[in-house]
């Protein structure tokens, strides 16, 4: 515990496999004790543990939206909480999203009955709206509204040392996602598609970067690349109208959040 707050890229692809772009997922340690998820794809969690983060020192994962590729491993860590091979931890595990995260996992509990169910000593839900979201720790997290899916919220952290920190989710482009990622130090912004051939739902290189200029990040982090875009100038197309730290994700990307 202690020390500079950093962000690891735990998957930066989609729901395409792919040997090197495992799906969405970014763990935050904000070097003062807390340890936050913002998503959690199909195998996140062993990802996390590969890293030095196994299950039991993640204190809260928050949902963007409940599209698999960014929640399936919420079943993962509902079968693993109720293992008692897994070492005891310290509070609850805080799932944090839209009311929509809840009933999905309410469905997944009557899909493996028995199996998914957990007290609230092991794992506590949180259903929220655009506003604040109450959290233990020092690091303060607001949820914002962004346009991608009725269940999609954006999430603005503020580490310890006054870091701001924003991700997205999926997004499209819009007041909103401004707002969300308004004078950032780094805006983490998905880039699924190619400028070309834009995916609706979504955003691109240039929309993302235009996005991130608009509101006026510091920093740039691009992420959730779908195979089509990463064979195209991503960089390239950033640049048009981004001068601040641009950075394109990696599985693995070890980032020290330092202002």
């Amino acid at each position: 515990m202690g020390g500079h707050a950093r962000l690891i890229v735990l998957g930066s692809g989609t729901a395409v496999p792919r040997a090197d772009r495992a799906t969405s997922c970014y763990l935050v340690d904000d070097g003062a004790g807390t340890v936050l998820l913002v998503d959690c794809g199909p195998g996140a969690l062993h990802r996390a543990a590969a890293h030095g983060y196994g299950l039991p020192r993640i204190d809260a994962v928050l949902v963007t939206h409940v599209h698999p590729d960014h929640c399936a491993d919420l079943v993962a860590a509902c079968f693993a909480l109720r293992n008692p091979g897994l070492p005891r931890r310290a509070r609850p595990l805080l799932v944090v999203g839209h009311p929509a995260v809840a009933l999905l996992l309410a469905r997944l509990r009557n899909a493996w009955p028995g199996w998914l169910g957990l007290s609230e000593r092991q794992l506590v839900l949180q259903s929220v709206g655009p506003g604040p979201v109450p959290l233990p720790g020092r690091t303060s997290v607001t949820a914002h509204r962004v346009a991608h899916h009725e269940s999609s919220l954006g999430y603005r952290l503020g580490l310890p040392d006054g870091f701001q920190l924003a991700f997205s989710g999926d997004a499209t482009e819009g007041e909103a996602l401004h707002e969300l990622g308004r004078d950032a130090d780094l805006f983490v912004l998905e880039a699924a598609g190619p400028d070309s051939q834009p995916i609706p739902g979504h955003l691109t290189p240039r929309r993302a970067a235009r996005a991130a200029a608009a509101c006026g990040a510091r920093g740039l982090l691009l992420t959730h690349f779908y195979p089509a875009v990463l064979g195209t100038p991503i960089e390239a197309a950033a640049r048009e109208t981004f001068e601040g730290r641009l950075t394109l994700a990696e599985d693995g990307l070890d980032l020290s959040l330092v202002r």
